[in-house]
């Protein structure tokens, strides 16, 4: 008689063998598909476009462009004041220096993984605390997302008063309110509390950064829907140097920070057949970057000053450009578009 401990083993085994001849069969069948029928569709002309804007302010049609995927990019000048977007950076520098900082792990095909990011503020970023589905992760989350609101909103003046200050991202939440038809808001959890996701936090990089040219990745997989998407929002305070021994200060001059590829991805079917080419945005593996930055071709380079926003489509392929030395800091957040007659929602 079969001991059942000896049962159960093999048909432990029997089960994980049969799991892994699926999964090989699999890529096997999508290596076929992607051998007979591969190749990223490229989106040209406008819907290749970075729209660039000088006004300071967000425009309406502009983003009915990138929401609908008529753009690939906006990049608003002078968003936020200058010298005032340098003073924010110097302070978040002071708390990442402090080591108040922690790592802004990312979402890949293994789980949660170390990044070249860090974060600073009252909450983790949501991707983290839903990985873990404990009631008191995401109860924490929500207290400090509260905090985090209340914090940014003054600033301690030299004197130890607090005086009121306009945080950056407010002030984007502001402008996408008034200039999307439906208006924009905190996304809020679906329980009966229905609690406000956080607005926005601090994302740092310093140099020297893990990948050297940038880590090609998405936020969401899947094709692109004129009805729906994810975008991100950065805010850029500080920038890096160009060298160890240049003054922070001078790094103020337009400094390519942020590539994009114009992928046109809008079908299954565009999927299906680039699947093991687009699994790769989700891995942190040096082969399948080398292989992404081959077959994507030339990219949308945009570079930046201290106070520009930059709005992208964050299913389209992106990545933060590595550098040397120096901190590069921005407030970043994320954008869920669900159609032109539905609010934005905002989370982070």
């Amino acid at each position: 008689m079969i001991a059942p401990t000896k049962m159960l083993r093999r048909s432990v085994t029997g089960s994980s063998l049969s799991s892994a001849k699926s999964t090989v069969a699999l890529q096997r069948l999508f290596a076929w598909i992607e051998d007979k029928f591969g190749g990223l569709p490229i989106d040209e002309g406008p819907a290749a476009e970075v729209i660039t804007s000088t006004q300071s302010y967000l425009s309406p049609a502009d983003l009915h462009r990138l929401f609908t995927h008529q753009a690939t990019a906006i990049h608003v000048r002078g968003f936020f004041p200058k010298t005032a977007a340098k003073t924010l950076g110097e302070k978040l520098t002071f708390e990442y220096e402090a080591g108040l900082a922690r790592n802004w792990k990312v979402s890949t095909s293994r789980g949660l993984e170390s990044s070249d990011v860090s974060t600073l503020g009252a909450h983790d970023p949501f991707n983290i605390v839903s990985a873990d589905a404990s009631t008191d992760k995401r109860d924490d989350y929500f207290e400090g997302v509260s905090r985090e609101l209340q914090n940014r909103r003054v600033a301690e003046q030299s004197d130890g008063t607090l005086l009121p200050q306009l945080w950056p991202l407010d002030l984007l939440r502001l402008q996408l309110d008034e200039a999307w038809s439906e208006g924009a808001g905190l996304a809020r959890e679906h329980l009966p509390m229905k609690r406000p996701f956080g607005g926005g936090l601090t994302r740092v990089m310093k140099g020297p950064t893990r990948w050297n040219q940038g880590f090609i990745h998405v936020d969401e997989m899947g094709p692109l829907d004129p009805n729906q998407g994810l975008f991100s929002a950065n805010i850029y305070l500080q920038l890096p140097r160009h060298h160890k021994d240049e003054n922070v200060s001078a790094a103020t001059c337009h400094q390519e920070t942020l590539r994009i590829w114009p992928v046109g991805v809008r079908s299954r079917w565009d999927w299906y057949r680039n699947a093991l080419l687009l699994s790769g945005l989700s891995s942190q593996d040096p082969e399948a970057q080398m292989r992404l930055r081959t077959a994507l071709g030339q990219a949308q380079t945009i570079a930046v000053e201290p106070g520009d926003l930059v709005l992208i489509c964050a299913q389209r392929p992106h990545e933060a450009i590595g550098f040397q030395h120096g901190i590069r800091i921005s407030l970043q957040c994320f954008l869920q578009h669900h159609g032109p007659d539905k609010r934005l929602l905002i989370d982070s």
